[in-house]
């Protein structure tokens, strides 16, 4: 079971989780995320420090400490201190420019904080459990922000430290490379932890508490027909998530379909509720494909197109160059489109990125980019749901095929 910080965010968070996991069958394994908006906050942290404003610093470190203990009733606990102590030493020493590897050092003591916190309050409870760092089990390389998983070295260690038939708490998100360093999954990471556990000791089945009932075919925030899919097969699940859908972090379904695991997304308000599964399905049973269009957003968008400064052909020679670039910068693709002479990607618009990447194709192409943009896609797509998505848009590009839709806009004048 894994919760994330969106429900953890107070003590009556806390007491729920309690109700939640009291009396459960084991062996049982929870994963926790940071608490609700704690990660941001360690980012802002991260950004004060790099910025040489430790006034700034000292201060967000003092309010981020009073949260947890807040939350946890209590501010008697060396272990959680112990991470205020490393984050604190961490900013002591000045920044040295590697942005990745102090993220990881420091956006990762989220997690290991608002386990201590569980953990501690679950005592209070009389719920016996076993805290695990999670850094001791999932190995990773050293890709910062974004590490890969040794899986034969994860798989091997998790098999060992989880081997009893009782509850175990630990974090989502982290994990630690040869060299003893911290590392992070990628954002919503502690989706993903959870999968690798789960395909690790052949779970009967994985549940994500989230703050809604299950997966709807919108984002409730955006749009207000909104209905709840009760089921989804894995494919399905896998299209809207490689998409950009918030459904779980684009990890997370490939190791459990492997493994045949269902997966529930879980209302954390009402754990009475089975919320949204995902599973297999006989190939072309059409039957649990949603009836009803589903639309994903991907906001802040920026559409880089290039073309050769000498008026050559798109072929393989400039793929190859603008793929590789692409990969050197860690840059994900969301949608792309090439003509005889020009190819457009749409991307997620990180500066930390973006910038020096079209700084690198500057070189050999000419760039132009348009930014503040929408992604949407829509899945089982029909005429009247491609108007709603439209309304006061302006089309840059379109992509459409049997069952998917695709169009990049900007905001009309």
């Amino acid at each position: 079971m894994k919760f994330g910080g969106g429900v953890l965010r107070d003590t009556t968070a806390l007491q729920n989780f309690a109700e939640i996991v009291r009396g459960l069958e084991k062996p049982l394994v929870l994963v926790v995320s940071a608490f609700n908006n704690v990660t941001n906050e360690l980012e802002q942290i991260l950004k004060s420090y790099v910025s040489n404003n430790y006034d700034e610093v000292s201060e967000k470190i003092r309010l981020l400490a009073q949260k947890h203990y807040s939350i946890a009733g209590t501010s008697d606990f060396p272990d959680f201190n112990t991470y205020i102590d490393e984050i604190q030493r961490i900013i002591n020493i000045p920044y040295h420019g590697d942005f990745d590897a102090v993220y990881d050092d420091i956006v990762s003591k989220g997690e290991l904080m608002s386990a201590v916190v569980v953990n501690h309050f679950f005592k209070t409870q009389a719920i016996d459990n076993e805290l695990i760092d999670i850094r001791d089990v999932i190995v990773t390389d050293s890709i910062f922000r974004e590490a890969n998983i040794n899986w034969d070295e994860t798989e091997q260690r998790t098999k060992q430290v989880f081997s009893e038939p009782k509850l175990y708490l630990t974090q989502g998100f982290i994990g630690r490379d040869s060299q003893g360093n911290s590392t992070t999954l990628g954002r919503e990471g502690s989706d993903f932890t959870a999968a690798i556990l789960a395909f690790c000791l052949n779970a009967a089945s994985v549940h994500f508490w989230k703050e809604v009932r299950g997966i709807y075919n919108a984002d409730p925030t955006k749009r207000n027909d909104f209905v709840l899919l009760p089921e989804l097969s894995y494919r399905e699940a896998v299209e809207q998530v490689y998409y950009g859908a918030k459904i779980l972090h684009p990890k997370t379904i490939k190791p459990l379909q492997n493994k045949q695991i269902p997966i529930y997304v879980r209302p954390f308000g009402e754990p009475d509720f089975e919320g949204t599964r995902i599973s297999e399905f006989p190939a072309g049973n059409q039957a649990h494909e949603p009836e009803v269009p589903v639309f994903i957003v991907k906001e802040n968008q920026i559409l880089i197109s290039v073309s050769p400064k000498d008026f050559s052909f798109i072929a393989e020679k400039n793929l190859e160059k603008i793929f590789a670039l692409l990969a050197d910068f860690r840059v994900k693709v969301n949608l792309m489109e090439n003509t005889a002479i020009s190819f457009s990607v749409c991307v997620d618009n990180n500066k930390h990125k973006i910038l020096p990447l079209t700084e690198a194709l500057n070189s050999d192409f000419n760039v132009l980019h348009n930014s503040d943009l929408e992604l949407v896609t829509i899945r089982h797509y029909t005429d009247s749901a491609i108007q709603s998505a439209l309304s006061g848009k302006k089309i840059l590009l379109r992509q459409t095929g049997r069952k998917t839709i695709r169009f990049v806009l900007a905001a009309t004048d």
